[in-house]
């Protein structure tokens, strides 16, 4: 059961301004030690830090809350590594991600972003799912 939704769309432009703008203090405040671009890594940091930025902005909505309510942004962590993107949830974003599956059932998070060279895209949909203890096999 799908229990939120959330998408977000950005402009690599501005988030490269911010970089430039505001260099490492803007990195530390909004994303987490792990979430930080690799030292030495070539690609463009303005679009690996909008498919971040946007990503984060997607998981908010879909918790219903966006930035308000406690949640802050590195208490939704995104991940980019080689083999593809994680997101993980903590502190309240956690605890709000809690309140919105019912019971018996466990949370699972989803999450796709891709970027151009001017756009950066995020998707994050929250699923609520059964148990799968109770779950039927349909292998014979």
């Amino acid at each position: 059961m799908i229990v939120g939704i959330g998408i977000d769309l950005c402009l690599v432009e501005r988030i490269r301004r911010s970089l430039r703008r505001f260099g490492d203090t803007y990195v530390e405040r909004i994303f987490t030690e792990q979430e930080r671009m690799p030292k030495g890594r070539q690609v463009d940091q303005a679009a690996f830090y909008a498919r971040a930025f946007c990503s984060k902005e997607a998981c908010a909505k879909a918790l219903g809350t966006g930035f308000s309510r406690g949640v802050i942004w590195k208490e939704i962590e995104i991940l980019q590594r080689r083999n593809g993107v994680t997101l993980q949830l903590s502190g309240t974003a956690l605890d709000r991600l809690r309140k919105l599956i019912p019971a018996k059932r466990h949370a699972s998070l989803h999450l796709t972003c891709t970027n151009n060279k001017h756009f950066a895209q995020a998707l994050v949909v929250i699923l609520a799912d059964s148990d799968v203890s109770k779950k039927k096999s349909f292998r014979q």
